[in-house]
């Protein structure tokens, strides 16, 4: 008998529990999605801070070269956010629905789709590692430092791929806890490597900058094992074997991407936005720019709590409506925005009072720790309105309403960051700090107008 037969004669089905909970305890709900997304992130931050921290040590040029790579590599990644969202969506409404055997063919497709995209995306990146860097307008010392790096960085798109589509089926189910046991073995050895390959330790070749792009690439090939392994074993609630049907469906495509285009469109719209905003910034020298790097890497630290409580939006929106039960996935979002809010004030408040020795630990550059230590404050000021934008996009993109999403992002992101920061650094000569401010207001008006949307009733009639 199938799970979802086994479900309609009333027998217990594991998927059906996270609903039921909801309904019995919604904030034990909230946290069980929550608590291990947030771990799981910080750690992934961490590993961030670690690589700026290490590379730091190198030269101001390292630390611009690891920055704008990696906004061009998350530039790459675009397209998979599609794939991931559209995958945690549907896999969320058809375990709501207690069909595990829809839900595990709508994985495989979303494996496949991952692998078909991220090659030529890596071979592109092997071919081409200046472009982006000299497209950004980074100095010659900055792309010489910065081949080296991209080019380990696109050879670990595809183990990176893999982890975010696995991620995503499992954050679909309401599994949360075995993306944050791998995901914290990963991180773990992305530190480890990065002590070898940085600066030669133990014997090991002393890379430099690309040390650390190597680190990543081999820690994320053992986190892309270990998932696959968990997927395919068993091991996981949804079991997506290795003799099932791996040939395209174009029906299970089509609705991953009704839900997961729109926000591909929102990634590439905001990345997009990003590398402009990253040559606002570039063009007031590598030192201010250091210190924007440094300033973002301190600040990911609150966009932890953000991730797991959007996380926990996400399943418990998209499970709820697919079990009949609006009423709960609309208490759920509400109930993560509240403790989303409550988490990232607090971690505000330690940003703004602690912005001098937190910038301090990442470079001994006097000059970059005093543009760093603005940045900080300001941007610690706007944790509540970041904390609402993130939860309500993530309960919206629960139900489906990424169309929304993906046009409030777009218009604020192009039109307000954008068009302050270049009103603030260009005209009033604000330099980072007007960045800075203009990267708060954009945060404002989304969470601002996401709320309103959430609180709407438009999103709990979307079909996935």
């Amino acid at each position: 008998m199938t799970a979802q037969g086994a479900a309609q004669q009333g027998q217990p089905n594991r998927k059906s529990r996270l609903a039921q909970l909801a309904k019995e305890n919604l904030s034990q709900a909230v946290w069980l999605l929550a608590w291990p997304v947030i771990v799981e992130m910080l750690l992934q931050s961490t590993v961030g801070i670690a690589d700026i921290a290490m590379v730091g040590r190198l030269s101001p040029a390292a630390i611009a070269a690891v920055g704008l790579s990696n906004q061009i590599y998350m530039l790459f990644l675009v397209v998979f956010e599609a794939v991931r969202t559209g995958t945690t969506v549907l896999i969320s409404r058809l375990v709501g629905a207690h069909d595990l055997d829809l839900a595990a063919h709508a994985a495989r497709q979303s494996l496949l789709l991952a692998v078909l995209l991220s090659v030529p995306l890596a071979v592109l990146g092997l071919a081409f590692p200046d472009w982006g860097l000299r497209l950004l307008g980074a100095a010659p010392e900055v792309i010489e430092v910065g081949i080296g790096y991209f080019r380990f960085k696109a050879l670990s798109i595809l183990f990176a791929v893999l982890l975010l589509v696995v991620t995503g089926i499992l954050r679909g189910a309401g599994e949360t806890r075995t993306a944050m046991k791998v995901n914290v073995t990963v991180n773990l050895l992305n530190i480890g490597l990065n002590y070898l390959l940085i600066y030669g330790n133990f014997g090991f070749p002393a890379l430099g900058a690309a040390g650390a792009g190597a680190a990543t690439m081999l820690a994320r090939a053992v986190g892309a094992g270990l998932m696959l392994r968990v997927l395919f074993s068993g091991q996981s609630d949804i079991c997506v074997g290795w003799r099932g049907n791996y040939l395209p469906d174009l029906g299970i495509l089509k609705r991953l991407l009704n839900v997961g285009g729109p926000a591909a469109v929102e990634r590439a719209m905001l990345r997009g936005a990003q590398l402009i905003f990253t040559g606002v910034i570039t063009s007031l020298g590598t030192t201010v720019y250091a210190a924007h790097q440094i300033a973002l890497r301190a600040e990911s630290i609150s966009f932890m709590p953000g991730f797991g409580f959007a996380v926990a939006a996400t399943t418990l929106v998209g499970q709820n409506l697919g079990a009949g039960q609006p009423k709960v996935a609309r208490a759920a979002g509400n109930l993560a925005q509240r403790l989303c809010i409550l988490v990232m004030g607090s971690m505000g408040v330690l940003f703004f009072i602690f912005a001098r020795p937190i910038v301090a630990f990442f470079t001994p550059d006097a000059a970059v720790i005093e543009q760093g230590i603005v940045a900080l404050r300001i941007i610690a000021l706007a944790q509540p309105a970041m904390a609402m934008a993130r939860t309500s996009t993530g309960a919206l993109r629960g139900a489906g309403d990424t169309r929304f999403v993906m046009w409030l992002t777009g218009i604020s992101i192009w039109t307000v960051r954008l068009g302050l920061a270049f009103a603030l650094v260009r005209w009033l000569g604000l330099g980072l700090a007007g960045a800075w401010i203009a990267m708060s207001g954009d945060q404002l008006v989304r969470g601002l107008v996401s709320y309103w949307r959430f609180r709407s009733s438009r999103w709990e009639t979307i079909e996935v």
